[in-house]
């Protein structure tokens, strides 16, 4: 078997590095992909997480805007739970919230939302912090 020279080892290094950089970056990309796509997962299997009872403490109704500048209206809530013992609260949590094309609509779902005699949250299993009130 015939030995390579020196030279023709030294001059193949850089491509070898370069292999191994572009590996690099391949495996760190496809790394925050996956956390990337679980995130979404996570936030929209919410339906599949644990509940418990809430308390509301308010809900109005309020316009947000989207990037074209039309506006839309959602009903935002204020409300409390308890797992494990420990007091949770609803936070700015946008997991399952509809949005709604008009006002009289958002204020009916507050109307439906205020008359409810109970209310359940969805909760993370591991992180309870993350929740939803059930819609």
């Amino acid at each position: 078997m015939a030995q390579l020279p020196l030279t023709a080892i030294f001059d193949r290094i850089p491509s070898m590095f370069e292999l191994v950089k572009k590996a690099l970056i391949v495996v760190i990309v496809l790394f925050f992909a996956k956390i990337g796509w679980q995130i979404v997962v996570d936030d929209y299997s919410y339906q599949s997480w644990p509940t418990a009872p809430a308390r509301l403490i308010s809900a109005e109704v309020a316009v947000g805007s989207k990037k074209n500048g039309s506006r839309y209206f959602v009903v935002q809530t204020t409300y409390d739970f308890t797992v494990n013992g420990k007091v949770y609260n609803s936070g700015a949590n946008k997991i399952g919230v509809p949005r709604f094309a008009t006002d009289q609509a958002a204020l009916q779902h507050l109307d439906e939302l205020k008359s409810r005699s109970t209310h359940i949250v969805h909760y993370h299993p591991q992180t309870p912090e993350k929740n939803t009130l059930s819609q």
